[in-house]
């Protein structure tokens, strides 16, 4: 019978950066956050009142555009500036 030879397994010691610690900040995050709670408070005042009621039926929707279409996109979409990015990569 051949005898079994063990391999060593190789490790890499490259490692390969998370894509959101290279876009993504605090100043993200913190839009991302402060989307949500935005989101949070035009479902609550949505709730509030009967279904027809001034608050229900146009503000709520507004705060909810606000945050759907404003914040949590811009959120995703600004970047850090090259020189921030570039004292991070090195």
């Amino acid at each position: 019978m051949p005898k079994k030879v063990k391999r060593k397994k190789s490790r890499s010691t490259l490692k390969i950066a998370s894509p959101f610690k290279i876009y993504w900040g605090k100043k993200n995050y913190y839009m991302l956050f402060l989307g949500i709670a935005v989101l949070i408070i035009g479902f609550y005042f949505m709730s509030v009142g009967n279904w027809d009621s001034t608050v229900s039926l146009f503000i709520s929707p507004f705060i909810l555009m606000i945050g759907y279409l404003l914040i949590i996109p811009a959120s995703i979409l600004v970047r850090k500036n090259k020189k921030e990015q570039n004292s991070q990569g090195k």
